[in-house]
């Protein structure tokens, strides 16, 4: 170290301080040490490294009061220069020697304690934690299990490759898809990359098997003229609104259910979607538009798609020679819900007869009920799709295969794949190219003009 001062001899070659109120402190001082003068700790590192903000300077000034009468002699001071990584100045009561000593613990080794089972709890709480599909977790989760299964008392640490490429041998022998192998092979990657976080192994060991390349089956297309029939066959307004607007925006079901009142734009008609962890805004049409305005009403806020609320309509059956009503009377407040039976007349009536005295004795049998609808879920969606499809006499259409068609019909007209991709939310270009195998417009046209015998 440069150093300069009147401070006395022993002190100049010992501690290689210098100055007697301020002193000035080369470049060399700051490169990583931690200095102890007069009971302060001055904390500084090199600014040659890229963390440093004191990068560019030429020098560093440190201004100490060093005036106190301690300083006259070297034996009476305590000077202590140790090597320390710093990232900023710091000016603090330098501690005692042991308690620098006690701070510097050993690192803990990671607990490996765990059972299998608890491990694949744990993986499975993981993946919750990470956000993925619930879809997601139930196929990783039965991947991770039935490994376990299959290694019986083998512990986890124990594991190579070899073993994973028997457990998938012997998957594939109940004729499985290569699409369901290679989802079995993404789930055991995922689990040893949480017991790799974790400590509990040292390899992952699946990542040492590359699964075989999977082309699936081109997406099934829905015609045009065949999703009118599937709208036109709603019997209901909420029914109508789901497959309008799954056409309109290409959405997933997923995104259909978490859809919010409040992210839709009627103006501008765009609605903010949510799914797979990712935001995207989607357009829609005049027909998705009245669709949704019919069905949500005056509602402004809330979950768009809701379960019906459960209406009773009361009942009349004959019983002792006389006709009786029943129903449940809820105007007590929902805390004194009771049921109610009312005189309709002789057994000579009519139920049709019945019926109608009862229903101008009580008009509004829910009077006093609150709504009692919920979110609707996916498999209310697939439902709606399985009994609208079933009864336009269309055979069997799903929600995803809506999608498929959403892609290609904008592509047949002449979409940018580009702009089919932020439509539909993909991450990659890849998956979007998908649909061009599907798109024939173009390739028929090509071959009418190009073929000799077309």
């Amino acid at each position: 170290m440069r150093l300069r001062g009147e401070l006395p001899a022993n002190l100049w070659s010992n501690s290689g301080l210098a100055g007697a109120g301020k002193f000035y402190a080369s470049p060399e001082l700051c490169c990583g040490y931690q200095v102890w003068i007069d009971g302060i700790s001055i904390r500084c590192i090199s600014y040659r490294t890229k963390r440093t903000p004191l990068r560019a300077a030429a020098s560093v000034r440190l201004e100490l009061n060093l005036d106190s009468p301690n300083l006259l002699t070297w034996r009476d001071q305590r000077y202590l220069i140790r090597p320390t990584i710093v990232v900023m100045w710091k000016y603090q009561k330098a501690p005692h020697y042991s308690i620098l000593t006690a701070r510097a613990k050993p690192a803990a080794k990671p607990p490996k304690s765990f059972t299998t089972w608890e491990l694949v709890e744990r993986f499975g709480e993981w993946l919750r934690v990470l956000r993925y599909s619930r879809t997601a977790q139930d196929s990783y989760g039965r991947a991770a299990s039935k490994f376990c299964v299959y290694l019986g008392d083998k512990p986890l640490d124990m594991v190579t490759h070899h073993d994973v490429r028997d457990f998938l041998i012997d998957v594939t022998r109940r004729d499985i898809s290569v699409q369901c192998a290679a989802r079995f092979l993404g789930g055991l990657k995922s689990f040893f990359d949480f017991l790799y976080l974790g400590g509990i192994v040292d390899t992952v060991a699946p990542r040492f098997i590359r699964g075989r390349a999977y082309n699936g089956p081109l997406p099934k297309i829905v015609p045009e003229e065949k999703i009118k029939k599937l709208i036109s066959a709603a019997s209901t307004a909420r029914d109508k609104a789901i497959i309008e607007v799954m056409y309109a925006t290409g959405c997933r079901a997923g995104e259909i259910v978490a859809m919010r009142i409040e992210h839709i734009d009627f103006q501008k008609r765009t609605i903010l979607v949510r799914g797979k962890g990712k935001e995207r805004r989607v357009f829609f049409g005049k027909h998705a538009e009245k669709a949704l305005k019919l069905y949500v009403g005056k509602r402004k806020t809330g979950i768009v798609f809701r379960t019906a609320n459960p209406r009773q309509r009361g009942s009349v059956h004959l019983y002792g020679g006389q006709w009786v009503g029943h129903w449940r009377d809820y105007t007590r407040g929902p805390d004194l819900v009771r049921r109610r039976v009312i005189y309709l007349g002789r057994a000579k009536l009519t139920k049709a007869e019945a019926l109608r005295i009862f229903r101008s004795l009580v008009p509004d049998p829910n009077k006093g009920q609150k709504d009692r609808s919920r979110p609707i879920s996916i498999y209310v969606i697939l439902r709606v799709f399985k009994f609208v499809s079933y009864r336009a006499g269309l055979g069997r259409i799903t929600s995803h295969q809506l999608r498929h068609s959403f892609a290609t019909h904008l592509l047949n007209r002449g979409a940018n794949v580009r702009h089919i991709q932020e439509l539909l939310g993909h991450s990659s270009l890849t998956t979007t190219q998908a649909y061009t195998r599907v798109s024939t417009s173009g390739l028929g046209a090509t071959y009418r003009r190009c073929h000799p015998r077309s």
